[in-house]
């Protein structure tokens, strides 16, 4: 194993972001949803909230933006549909024309050479994971992690312990692939060492994360791993 992976014993992705060039549509997707509702939310603050778009993060935003209170029950109240909504009109948008980024298929195949278990944890639901992932890089994780697997979600440390928990293995020892804070916080609280990637937010927003990235082939060579080998 290489000397950069010898300390982990599983490595597990995010998705969007991460293993899914994606977060340029959902992003202008939740604009769309957002405006709709009577709310102008900026690009920056999706990608900031990227997995996280939860009754906390609403009310931060209308803190930030001093809006009226009243609406934020309103918002709150139809989140829940929101993200439906959102996950529907993603299906029916993008969801065939979306793809991983270049490197991502070639990395987890190198890690799945060098006996390195991975596992997908995503805030998307298992439709999205279906339909957007070819079914060979599906099946090269052991074990995906969606938003319906667990009650509570990103930042929360939950996904990452359910994905520690169905490979056997103590969340300490697993490496997170992460490019948004919610994960990266997420990720930290299951104790486990997570890098960013750069893919949508500058390196200042992913401070908290043990090392940044700019992408997967960068990630590749500073975990010592050929992505050409056959």
């Amino acid at each position: 194993m290489s000397e950069g992976l010898f300390r982990f014993k599983a490595v597990f992705f995010d998705m969007d972001g991460v293993i899914l060039d994606s977060m340029s549509q959902h992003a202008a997707l939740w604009q769309e949803l957002m405006a709709g509702q009577g709310f102008r939310v900026s690009r920056e603050f999706i990608l900031q909230n990227e997995g996280a778009l939860g009754p906390e993060v609403l009310e931060s935003f209308f803190r930030e933006q001093g809006l009226d209170p009243s609406g934020l029950v309103r918002a709150q109240s139809g989140m829940a549909e929101l993200l439906s909504r959102q996950a529907g009109l993603y299906l029916e948008r993008h969801a065939a024309s979306v793809r991983p980024f270049p490197a991502a298929g070639a990395l987890v195949g190198a890690l799945a050479r060098q006996g390195m278990p991975t596992a997908l944890v995503t805030s998307s639901r298992r439709a999205l994971v279906e339909r957007c992932l070819e079914e060979g890089l599906r099946r090269s994780f052991r074990a995906i992690v969606t938003a319906e697997d667990v009650a509570r979600h990103k930042p929360h440390p939950e996904p990452y312990l359910r994905a520690a928990q169905d490979l056997g293995q103590d969340p300490a020892a697993c490496l997170v692939v992460e490019n948004a804070p919610a994960g990266i916080a997420s990720a930290r609280a299951a104790g486990a060492t997570c890098y960013a990637l750069s893919t949508t937010l500058s390196p200042p927003s992913l401070s908290e994360a043990h090392a940044v990235f700019s992408g997967l082939e960068e990630l590749a060579a500073g975990l010592g791993l050929d992505l050409e080998a056959p």
